[in-house]
């Protein structure tokens, strides 16, 4: 048997077998479905993997392009308001939810969301509800309106969906 006369030479090859052991439950992690930076480290956390290797494992992940919250934000973003026509206020709930960080919400959100026309999803999402039998008398539109401010959606764009439905029922 060879004896090991510097403990240092230890360190580093056990350290980069940690890595490579978080590497490799990171990797099965995310072949599942994409994840934030601080879901994936709650999920190796809760696989009782060290800090420290765990932090080295992430960074190669982001160097390498497999941890992209804001391509991840993005991606749920648009899903949540062209899928789920969620409005702004409810999408970025549901960001925060997810463990995006609020840095990242604040700073990039607006981007994520350029192209949605929010004010045509309030009216696409009456319409998909079939609430726009229920705003006839006072009582039932304010249920209507809290319904869709429970969705994310203002004033503005509940007026907006509000007065299309109007015009629309004029016409016929």
């Amino acid at each position: 048997m060879k004896k090991i006369e510097n403990s240092e030479n230890i360190v580093p090859s056990s350290r980069d077998e940690a890595v490579k052991q978080v590497m490799s439950a990171a990797s099965n992690i995310l072949v599942f479905a994409d994840n934030t930076e601080k879901s994936l480290r709650e999920k190796l956390e809760r696989k009782g993997f060290d800090e420290t290797a765990i932090n080295m494992a992430v960074a190669k992940l982001k160097a390498a392009g497999l941890i992209n919250d804001a391509r991840l934000m993005r991606s749920v973003s648009e899903y949540l308001a062209d899928k789920k026509l969620y409005g702004r206020g409810r999408i970025k709930l549901e960001l925060q939810k997810k463990g995006f960080d609020r840095a990242l919400i604040g700073d990039e959100f607006d981007s994520c969301v350029s192209d949605v026309d929010f004010k045509e999803n309030c009216l696409k999402l009456v319409k998909k509800k079939r609430l726009s039998d229920k705003i006839k008398d006072s009582k039932t539109a304010r249920s209507v309106t809290a319904a869709l401010a429970r969705y994310g959606y203002g004033y503005a764009e509940i007026k907006y969906a509000y007065t299309r439905l109007l015009e629309e029922n004029e016409e016929d």
